[in-house]
């Protein structure tokens, strides 16, 4: 991990607490992922002149100021899945002017967030509380025979060998997209996608609404409702309803840890 070299105000002040506490200097700048340098020159700054403030340098004037700071820091801790576009979206709202992207990452570092996958935590359910949980997934199924994740083993230099090839038709027939749930006290219907791309707002208009939302109110106020990782189950869009409907949800993320 490459290490900054200077420190943002509300860090400088949290080294010179860590300092006074009696933390050595290479431990703060591990903790602050700074260089040791930095935390040497701020220690001697505040015993010379006894305050924290950086000189000002000769480069261009920050666009946002201390209030602006602070605030995308104080959103990212509240809601920590936030984007950093959608907090330079918000941050621009409330300033009044509009604050780019790279500004906002910047602030964040500054302050000591980065963007980290989440740790996970193994936890071990009981039998009783996966029972509460409705599975779903949509399998395709091709109609034409043969599948392209098909492998064989061939020496070097043989791939267009003739036992190496696998003829398939240039037109493809297409294949089925179903839907289904499952729930140790029972299963959703099949439902068949009537072609085209499985988009955010048909998996929320097809299966959320008419076939979700019914099942889950039907299990009880315990049950939760699991999907993997598509692109269209982790949209904005989707994870709105959710929240609109009070439906709390596991991910394959979830069900893995």
């Amino acid at each position: 991990m490459s290490r900054r070299n200077h420190l943002h105000d509300e860090m400088r002040w949290r080294a010179l607490g860590m300092l006074q506490a009696g933390a050595r200097q290479f431990a703060v700048a591990r903790d602050l992922n700074v260089h040791r340098s930095v935390i040497h020159r701020l220690w001697n700054h505040y015993q010379r002149d006894q305050n924290t403030s950086r000189r000002r340098g000769s480069g261009r004037r920050r666009i946002t100021t201390m209030s602006d700071d602070r605030y995308p820091l104080q959103c990212a801790r509240r809601r920590r899945t936030l984007t950093a576009r959608q907090l330079a979206s918000q941050l621009s709202a409330a300033a009044g002017r509009p604050i780019s992207r790279q500004t906002v990452s910047r602030r964040l570092q500054e302050g000591g967030d980065f963007a980290r996958r989440p740790f996970c935590v193994h936890r071990s359910w009981t039998p009783e509380q996966w029972g509460h949980v409705l599975f779903t997934d949509e399998p395709r199924f091709n109609i034409q025979n043969g599948s392209r994740r098909a492998m064989i083993w061939r020496e070097p230099g043989t791939r267009y060998g003739e036992p190496n090839i696998v003829e398939r038709d240039h037109y493809r027939s297409g294949g089925l997209l179903v839907w289904a749930g499952i729930a140790t006290k029972g299963r959703t219907d099949l439902y068949v996608f009537a072609g085209g791309s499985v988009t955010a707002v048909r998996y929320r208009d097809e299966i959320l609404h008419p076939l979700v939302r019914p099942f889950i109110y039907a299990m009880g106020t315990d049950a939760i409702f699991m999907d993997d990782n598509a692109r269209p189950h982790r949209s904005r869009l989707v994870r709105n309803y959710l929240e609109s409907e009070t439906m709390p949800w596991l991910d394959l993320l979830d069900h893995r840890t």
